[in-house]
């Protein structure tokens, strides 16, 4: 399974293989960690965010230390400015021709902070402005479920074929020890044979002799699953920006990621027979994230003329330092027996990511005292993304290099500036972003779209602003693994169909 060349094969099979945290005693990293930290669809100020997030070439605004912050030095005034809302998530699952939707609703506030402008006696550059900010870039708030799909086998299948495996290099003997006291596979196959019933001389898997296990869940499954997730990744900003002659502008952003996430599984499948000695049974998975971060942006802005603007922004590689926590637990209902559980160590996990940098090349141009119109243009290759170190995490990041790809983004955004003075703003902008998933490795249209609109009003220095904005795509999910032990074939991934809303209202002042 090393081939990077057999994508058609490789990508799905660790994909999920990673995920489920079934190929070792590692748990919570894989190839996952990489994309969610870097295929973001990001919060900001309400302006930013209902021009589409098409905001590289333009600026005096806080939501442009997270994209140019060379806008900064369009600033004359200083700015105090918050924003906050709603977010929600919704996502409907199609998985074997059952159909489910969830949806997922909090407040947030995404982006608040303070820009201070100071004047210069040098006549070139006459204003330096230093901001610092805090945004809720990424919420993670998701909700997945399916009930009752009748499934030919069951999860504790793939267990059992961890067993086989480990026991056909190591001998049986060898393999039981090591199951018995967690030194192998501990939150998987080791917790499935521990969770042993002494009445019926029994576990979830169980020995035939000759090397080879077999499941106590036999036969066709009725499945249901449930999956939570919440947390976010958020940014403190500290940011620098001046102009050179009024046609110059230069900034630079120190970023300070943090990210919190939460993910609990719920797998619960009971058996399609009613004489069933083991009439059903559950496997959950907790795992805890928490993470620090640093990056750097640095951003230019020319003013062609009076009217076109251009700009061009780079943000370095993310480096995050990863805390995490990961337990599983196995309940089961026996006929005779009644219900038992089982619970496998609590794993404590510290390691790295790297997420790819990001470029970005922009345009706006003014239409006179009527609004603007603006372009922006991003790139970032996610299978540049990696797990340090190397050698621990050989196979997660060959799979990042062979199921991930680089990512295109376009988006557009317009102000209609209304009134007699142009106190009044109407805003409406999209976007799409291409897959991150290189062909085979996924069979949804993983293509993200967006678009949004919203409003502002100005009186004096004081402004108010309305956002909303919507985001859709599609991914896989392979609910019992990437491959049916009973067949050639396997079962299809669910399709996830996602789509994330936010309706968010900011205020601020012109200091």
């Amino acid at each position: 399974m090393k081939e990077r060349t057999n994508v058609c094969w490789l990508a799905p099979c660790l994909l999920v293989l990673l995920t489920w945290g079934w190929t070792g005693n590692s748990f919570g990293q894989n190839e996952e960690d990489v994309l969610r930290y870097s295929w973001l669809d990001p919060l900001s100020s309400t302006r930013v965010m209902a021009m589409g997030g098409a905001f590289g070439a333009l600026g005096a605004d806080l939501g442009c230390l997270g994209i140019n912050p060379a806008g900064l030095g369009m600033y004359r005034r200083g700015d105090l400015g918050m924003t906050a809302g709603i977010a929600s998530a919704q996502t409907k699952t199609n998985w074997l021709g059952e159909t489910q939707s969830e949806s997922a609703i909090g407040a947030t506030a995404s982006n608040f902070g303070v820009a201070l402008t100071y004047p210069s006696v040098n006549a070139d550059w006459p204003f330096f402005t230093l901001a610092i900010t805090h945004q809720n870039r990424q919420p993670f708030t998701q909700q997945i479920r399916v009930t009752d799909v009748n499934v030919p086998y069951s999860l504790s299948e793939l267990f059992a074929i961890q067993a086989n495996n480990h026991a056909i290099d190591h001998g049986v003997g060898d393999t039981e020890s090591g199951l018995t006291y967690n030194e192998i596979f501990p939150f998987s196959a080791a917790l499935a044979w521990n969770a042993y019933n002494g009445d019926l001389d029994m576990g979830l898997i169980n020995p035939l002799g000759e090397d080879q296990f077999a499941t106590a869940a036999e036969g066709a499954q009725n499945v249901s699953r449930t999956i939570d997730r919440t947390g976010r990744l958020a940014e403190t900003q500290i940011a620098f920006g001046s102009a050179y002659q009024d046609v110059f502008f230069f900034g630079a952003t120190v970023g300070i990621p943090s990210i919190e996430y939460v993910d609990q599984s719920n797998h619960i499948e009971e058996n399609a027979s009613p004489s069933a000695q083991l009439q059903s049974w559950r496997y959950q998975e907790t795992l805890d994230i928490q993470g620090k971060g640093l990056l750097f942006r640095l951003g230019v802005l020319c003013k062609i003329n009076s009217r076109l603007k251009l700009g061009l922004a780079h943000q370095s590689r993310t480096r995050f330092q990863m805390s995490e926590t990961y337990d599983t637990a196995i309940r089961m209902d026996w006929a005779e027996q009644g219900e038992a559980s089982y619970y496998s160590p609590i794993g404590v996990n510290e390691y790295t990511i790297a997420t790819p940098s990001v470029s970005t090349a922009s345009a706006s141009f003014l239409l006179g005292k009527a609004g603007v119109i603006s372009a922006d243009y991003m790139y970032t290759d996610v299978s540049q993304g990696e797990l340090r170190d190397t050698s621990t995490f050989a196979i997660e990041n060959e799979t990042i290099g062979a199921g991930y790809q680089a990512t295109h983004t376009g988006r557009v955004g317009l102000e209609i500036r209304l009134g007699d003075e142009g106190q009044y703003r109407f805003r409406t902008g999209g976007g799409m972003t291409t897959s991150p998933y290189t062909l085979g490795a996924i069979n949804a249209d993983a293509t993200r779209t967006h678009v949004s609109f919203g409003g502002g009003y100005r009186i004096g220095g004081v402004y108010f602003n309305v956002a909303w904005r919507t985001a859709w795509w599609a991914e896989d999910y392979y609910f019992m693994g990437s491959f049916d032990p009973l067949s050639s074939e396997g079962l299809p991934p669910g399709e996830l169909h996602r789509r994330n809303s936010a309706l968010m209202v900011g205020a601020g002042i012109r200091l």
